[in-house]
């Protein structure tokens, strides 16, 4: 008996432990998130677009989630792709199909990067291989794309992270990932079974207008942050923002006006395809 509620304390214990670990996101740092990889000089979400967004300095790749027919996770971001016979959503085409899929570069190889053999670093990727491959090498922004297209898909895609340990790693300056979507329900459902884990509620241009202060606290509830298209970002919408404690990303800057402009203003990081001419940027801003 004694046995018993012993054991009972110390499952309790251990649940109040983990849930008392509040999701959070570096107060003192700008953050370069790289838009699809470095996407200006690769096809987006390619092995050779991630590659070189890490030999940029990135803080952050970006990977956009959908799922197979055959419920293999691949990092894309349209829901549709191209084939010999015709456009087909992802939801109906097999992974080894998506891997056949030709794609071309501008890569023009000044920068060396390293890259997995036996695979074509164009080709779409799933994340199995991202993960197995960058391992606990770099931090991974990760958005679920119309998640209600794919049932399951925010469980299949927490099991991957938790088998890679990517969420048991605990960085006092960066979370190892953060998850983010246009759907606030899938957010709130990652929210309850793995609180620990900084979420970011993303907004288009035409939903400018629920970006109010009490709809914000409303977010807050389960995000750490917003997404924003850059075009209805202001320094308003920033101090708005973090009065609720929630930061702001705006997507997708690559204009050096523009970079320039976010860090001024109080963003707290950005989405960009020149992760390169970001981290230029930012070190001559605040004078590095």
């Amino acid at each position: 008996m004694r046995k018993g509620i012993l054991l009972s304390l110390i499952t309790f214990l251990s649940a109040c432990s983990t849930t008392s670990v509040e999701a959070s996101l570096p107060d003192d740092r700008f953050l370069i998130i790289a838009h699809r990889g470095a996407s200006a000089y690769a096809p987006e979400h390619s092995f050779l677009s991630y590659a070189l967004a890490v030999q940029m300095k990135a803080d952050y790749i970006e990977l956009d989630v959908h799922m197979t027919k055959d419920g293999e996770l691949v990092s894309t971001h349209d829901a549709f792709v191209y084939l010999p016979d015709g456009r087909k959503r992802i939801a109906e085409v097999d992974f080894q199909e998506l891997k056949n899929v030709h794609r071309n570069s501008v890569y023009d190889g000044k920068l060396p990067v390293s890259l997995p053999e036996g695979i074509d670093p164009l080709r779409i990727v799933s994340t199995e291989e991202i993960f197995s491959y960058f391992k606990h090498d770099v931090n991974y922004y990760i958005e679920l794309k119309t998640p209600a297209s794919y049932p399951g898909v925010e469980d299949a895609l927490l099991r991957q992270l938790r088998e890679f340990g990517l969420l048991s790693e605990i960085d006092a300056d960066m979370p190892k990932v953060i998850l983010q979507s246009f759907n606030a329900k899938s957010l709130k459902k990652i929210h309850e079974q793995e609180p620990t884990i900084p979420l970011i509620q993303l907004y288009s241009a035409k939903n400018e207008t629920m970006l109010t202060k009490k709809r914000l606290r409303k977010v807050a509830e389960y995000a750490s942050g917003i997404g924003v298209d850059k075009t209805i970002v202001t320094e308003e919408l920033v101090e708005l923002a973090h009065a609720e404690n929630l930061h702001v990303h705006p997507f997708t800057v690559n204009e050096e006006k523009e970079i320039r402009r976010m860090i001024e203003i109080g963003a707290d990081g950005i989405f960009t395809d020149v992760p390169d001419i970001a981290v230029k940027i930012l070190k001559d801003v605040r004078g590095d």
